[in-house]
Formats: structure tokens, C-alpha cells, sequence
């Protein structure tokens, strides 16, 4: 069987939109009670985070679309992933020892789509609970 492409699903976009909008919110927060270095941190986190979420969300599709259709492919998912594993470390890195963006800044950027994931599920939770009772 052809796998018909699809978009995003309705979970994958509820936590885009709530992971940009938490960092909307930590840039928001940082840039007024923080210093340049620590709203830095938190932007190039959050960019390096959301993005990375973007390529393994890509990847997972490549490799579910290469084992409806038959193919196996697994190298070169493996690669795809480890490559994008040394861009992102080496990212950091330089974020780190060139541009002298806070780490603790950087550190609550990275949780931006964790945090994305975790009030998505919750808000889906109490929504559907709430629509039980109704």
C-alpha cells in the first residue's frame, strides 16, 4: 500500500503552538527582567529545541512512510538522526564558548518544548474531562 501523505496531525500542532508561545513568553519575561546574555540563552535554546522537534517529527514520518510502503531504510534514518544530533551539539558548542549566551538561559529554552508537550497534554486532558461532564 502507498501511504497518502498527510499533514501535521491536531497533537503535533497543538504543541508548535504552545511551544512557540512558551517561548514567546520566556523571551517576553527575559527581555524585560533579564539581562542580554540570559534572553540570548533562552531564544537560541528555544529555536535549537522547536527545530529539533521539526527534524525528528520529519524523520519519524520518513520512517513510518518507508515501512507502509515495503522499504526498510533504517541507515539512513540512523543517519539523519545522529547527523542531526553533532549539528545540534556542535550548535551548542558554539552558542556556548563563542557568543557567550547564558547556560542557564539556554537550559530553559531547551525545555521550551517540553513544556510545549506537557501543558498541551494537561489542557487536552482537563478538555476532554470537562466535556464528559457536559
Amino acid at each position: 500500500r502507498k501511504m497518502e501523505r498527510q499533514g501535521r496531525r491536531p497533537l503535533q500542532k497543538k504543541i508548535e503552538y504552545y511551544s512557540w508561545s512558551v517561548l514567546g513568553v520566556f523571551l517576553l519575561l527575559s527581555g524585560a527582567f533579564g539581562s542580554a546574555s540570559f534572553t540570548l540563552g533562552i531564544l537560541t535554546g528555544g529555536l535549537i529545541s522547536i527545530f529539533n522537534f521539526y527534524g525528528l517529527c520529519r524523520g519519524l514520518k520518513t520512517a513510518f512512510g518507508q515501512m507502509v510502503n515495503g522499504g526498510t531504510g533504517k541507515a539512513s534514518i540512523i543517519f539523519k538522526y545522529l547527523l542531526r544530533l553533532a549539528v545540534t551539539g556542535l550548535v551548542l558548542y558554539l552558542v556556548l564558548a563563542k557568543v557567550r549566551a547564558d547556560i542557564f538561559g539556554l537550559l530553559i529554552g531547551l525545555s521550551t518544548v517540553v513544556i510545549g508537550i506537557v501543558l498541551s497534554t494537561v489542557l487536552t486532558v482537563i478538555d476532554k474531562s470537562y466535556l464528559e461532564e457536559v
